[in-house]
């Protein structure tokens, strides 16, 4: 029964966000009552979301000793994913900095009434990076919610372990315990999401009925998708162009045709793992070396998921204007940065979205009823995102393989 609700699940939320419009508009104050349902949703996400990002970048990091037997087709490839993912996180900056949407919202409307103020944790004296980065104590970071003091420990004691692998060989297998355990409590908490769902966006339609400010609010999500969705159009094509001047008997339509299989593959299952046997495959034949594509293709499918951390910079700029908080540029960088490490580290794992945006929402101050708000919009971006994704990896692979001697 658990499992058929898990598969059904995504229908599950549909019907539970088209209920909530009808009963947010017909019967808006049902909702009061509720709340405690949502709160109690996003306690769960948050006691989950933090020890997930320390442990699995504590594990993938301290594994790193695997990668000795491929020192150049290892670099290349880390070095090609860390600027691609550079690159996707500042075209979602770039285009949200000059794009402005959502001026016209009701924050208290928009984000179910959820308390905010003006100051974020980003908000540091760039003096004091450092001291905030390097925290002399983590698990007051850990309570205090602060993301980049544990990104950066667990970095520093990944590397440790990695350099150390005889004496961190238990204290390994205690992190992967650790977060396997950690995703299984995230897997059950997820199976009230369509009742958590139900009750966000239930409140959020209510107070924006009441106020008169509903069709501001769903014309300026939908100015959000179009925007990202133009981001990830730039990032598709950078790849593609790169991948047609580096070899010259391909151009775009090839390419594209080739592609035909990736895309509709990583439509339908919303999987990079499940389109990776078809983006070897194609890999291969359009004329990437076995052996960046082999190491390379399954590595990005567990540690690039650029359109993801676009997705998650996009979102906080988003709804940090309509709160009214205005970011500097230090400060976006720092998110930034947050976006691309919490992306890394939950890569690859269940319900990844969840876990970001609990992450880099609760850095930049913004209130985690605004999840909610994305979740309806989920389905159909996470299948766009996947393609590109994917798509793009297999481009990735490609082009490194112009980088590696015979």
């Amino acid at each position: 029964m658990l499992k058929l609700y898990r598969s059904h699940q995504g229908k599950i939320i549909l019907v539970a966000v088209i209920l909530a419009f009808v009963l947010g508009i017909i019967e808006p104050k049902m909702f009061s009552h509720l709340q405690f349902i949502s709160d109690s949703f996003i306690n769960l996400l948050k006691l989950c979301a933090l020890p997930i990002v320390l442990t699995s970048l504590i594990v993938t990091i301290g594994h790193l000793d695997q990668l000795h037997d491929l020192k150049q087709v290892a670099r290349n490839s880390v070095i090609y994913i860390l600027i691609t993912e550079i690159i996707a996180v500042t075209i979602g900056m770039s285009l949200f900095n000059l794009v402005h949407i959502g001026g016209n919202v009701s924050a208290s409307g928009l984000l179910s009434g959820a308390k905010y103020t003006d100051s974020t944790s980003t908000a540091i004296d760039p003096t004091h990076i450092f001291n905030y980065l390097f925290s002399s104590n983590i698990f007051k970071s850990l309570a205090n919610f602060d993301v980049l003091p544990i990104v950066v420990f667990s970095i520093l004691f990944g590397l440790t372990c990695a350099l150390h692998r005889e004496k961190a060989r238990p204290v390994l297998e205690v992190m992967q315990s650790t977060r396997e355990l950690f995703l299984a409590l995230l897997n059950g908490v997820m199976y009230i999401a369509p009742l958590a769902i139900f009750v966000m966006i239930g409140t959020s339609v209510a107070d924006s009925y009441l106020s008169g400010a509903l069709s501001a609010n769903l014309v300026a999500l939908l100015q959000f998708v179009g925007l990202f969705f133009c981001g990830l159009f730039l990032h598709f094509l950078w790849q593609v162009i790169l991948v047609v001047t580096l070899y010259k008997n391909l151009n775009v339509k090839i390419l594209l045709e080739e592609g035909v299989p990736i895309f509709t593959t990583a439509f339908v299952s919303s999987s990079s793992l499940a389109t990776l046997p078809i983006a070897l495959e194609k890999a291969v034949k359009l004329g990437g070396k076995p052996k960046v594509v082999n190491f390379m293709l399954p590595i990005c499918a567990s540690m690039n998921f650029a359109s993801g951390m676009m997705y998650e910079m996009a979102a906080c700029l988003f709804f940090m204007h309509i709160l009214g908080i205005h970011p500097d540029f230090i400060q976006q960088v720092l998110l930034a940065v947050a976006c691309i490490l919490t992306g890394i580290a939950v890569g690859g794992i269940p319900e990844t979205s969840m876990v970001s945006f609990v992450t880099v929402f609760g850095m930049a101050n913004i209130p985690l009823s605004a999840i909610a708000i994305l979740m309806p919009l989920d389905r159909v971006v996470d299948r766009i995102r996947t393609m590109v994704n994917i798509f793009g990896n297999t481009c990735g692979t490609m082009i490194v393989s112009k980088t590696i001697k015979d």
